[in-house]
């Protein structure tokens, strides 16, 4: 049987997504999620995300599939994934570590893919302005990057929406070979002051819907708007970093991973917002 399952969790103490091929290799949300479903169903299974998300990441939605064995192999727990109608998501829940819930588990068509079937994802990246102090709540899932002017970061936004090579916003490493991708949608919003602290700037949030991504691309997009913000970049010299097609041409470094994450995959027609939304 496939299973869909919805993920969220805090990837600071894991070393991304995806399992590495090492003699000791370490902590991955996938493997931490294979090793769980290895332990429900008695036989080893490989789960496949919709993407990868790298180390210190976060995800609200990451998506994800595997198949499931329709009874518990040897060495299974006794009458547990093999009983009919088990609840896949408090068994995993059950047994995976605080940092990574399963929000969702469902029966899914034999050919669903989370990867190829995904028409959007949706990442948001929260730049915290505040230079004073950072709540200690918050401060796994922010970049503390100090005062910011939103104005300046706004106007470098429409260059980043729209069909383009986006190879300027490209790290190394990267196994994907084209890197034309589509941004649907870009928007920064100030959020709402965080209850109990003393006045302060408010938390900026990047949310970026793309039809796919490049490694490291929504990092070094904020990277850029943050450069914009502190005035050491111009807005209207965005434009040509990007066409520049090289990510030598982008003077600014890429965010640090703790800031973003992985909010929602998109499937179906429906789900693809038209350029300029």
């Amino acid at each position: 049987m496939r299973l869909k399952l919805l993920l969220a969790y805090d990837g600071t103490g894991f070393s991304g997504w995806q399992i590495q091929e090492k003699p000791q290799p370490p902590p991955t949300v996938q493997g931490t999620l294979e090793a769980a479903l290895a332990r429900l169903a008695g036989v080893p299974v490989r789960v496949f995300g919709s993407g990868r998300t790298d180390a210190g990441v976060h995800a609200h939605g990451q998506v994800a599939h595997c198949d499931v064995p329709e009874r518990s192999g040897r060495g299974g727990r006794p009458g547990s994934a093999g009983r009919p109608g088990f609840d896949w998501r408090h068994g995993l829940n059950a047994v995976l570590p605080p940092s990574v819930r399963v929000l969702a588990a469902e029966a899914a068509p034999p050919n669903f893919d989370a990867r190829r079937d995904a028409v959007s994802k949706t990442y948001v990246y929260q730049f915290w302005r505040e230079g004073r102090f950072v709540p200690p709540v918050l401060a796994p899932f922010v970049w503390a990057c100090g005062p910011l002017d939103e104005g300046r970061m706004r106007a470098a936004l429409p260059a980043f929406v729209g069909e383009r090579d986006f190879a300027s916003l490209r790290n190394a490493g990267s196994e994907t070979r084209g890197s034309v991708r589509h941004i649907f949608a870009a928007t920064l919003d100030a959020q709402p002051p965080q209850e109990f602290y003393p006045p302060h700037a408010p938390l900026l949030r990047l949310t970026v819907t793309a039809n796919g991504f490049l490694k490291q691309m929504v990092r070094n997009m904020a990277g850029i708007l943050a450069a914009c913000g502190r005035g050491k970049l111009a807005p209207e010299a965005v434009p040509a970093l990007l066409a520049a097609c090289e990510r030598a041409a982008v003077p600014a470094p890429t965010a640090p991973p703790q800031g973003l994450a992985l909010a929602r995959v998109d499937y179906g027609a429906e789900a693809a917002p038209s350029a300029g939304q």
